[in-house]
């Protein structure tokens, strides 16, 4: 997977490393023990507060998905930061 951002192809390894990474579960595919990163925090009307943290596989695809989103709505892509763009 190669993303183009400014004239310099990203490819997975970068986009990978802006990230920080542990163990843990991924909410996402729910792969168990595997490496994660957070993506934000929830806190339900017990207080509790708890992370929501991907996996790798899992955060390529979200950080394409963002890339097809910022195309569609003319904003410029940077990995590294999940969330929508403005415009």
């Amino acid at each position: 997977m190669q993303l183009r951002l400014q004239e310099k192809v990203m490819d997975r390894r970068d986009i990978l490393a802006l990230y920080k990474w542990a163990v843990a579960d991924c909410f996402r595919c729910a792969e168990i023990d595997t490496e994660t990163t957070p993506l934000a925090e929830i806190t339900p009307p017990s207080g509790h507060r708890y992370e929501v943290r991907v996996c790798e596989r899992c955060l390529l695809d979200l950080e394409d998905e963002k890339r097809r989103h910022a195309e569609r709505v003319g904003c410029e892509y940077e990995p590294g930061h999940l969330g929508q763009c403005e415009r």
